[in-house]
């Protein structure tokens, strides 16, 4: 069940990776600067759930596997 959950939480990153890296490039398309808005507000949207997802990710790890590091 533990490993059900990190799988989960890769797999999200994976997906806002690749909609960053599609966000991205549409950016760098983009013809007006409310295009430019809009993609940029997407980008920053999404690399916001990145980082949360990527936090969630590693303190979940570290109460499935533990850590030999003491805060």
């Amino acid at each position: 069940m533990q490993n059900k959950e990190l799988n989960k939480f890769n797999k999200m990153l994976s997906d806002k990776a690749t909609i960053i890296g599609n966000l991205s490039n549409q950016y760098s398309k983009a013809s007006t600067p409310e295009e430019l808005m809009w993609c940029a507000i997407q980008m920053q949207n999404h690399a916001n759930a990145l980082r949360v997802i990527a936090e969630r990710l590693g303190t979940d790890t570290k109460n499935i596997y533990g850590s030999d590091h003491h805060e």
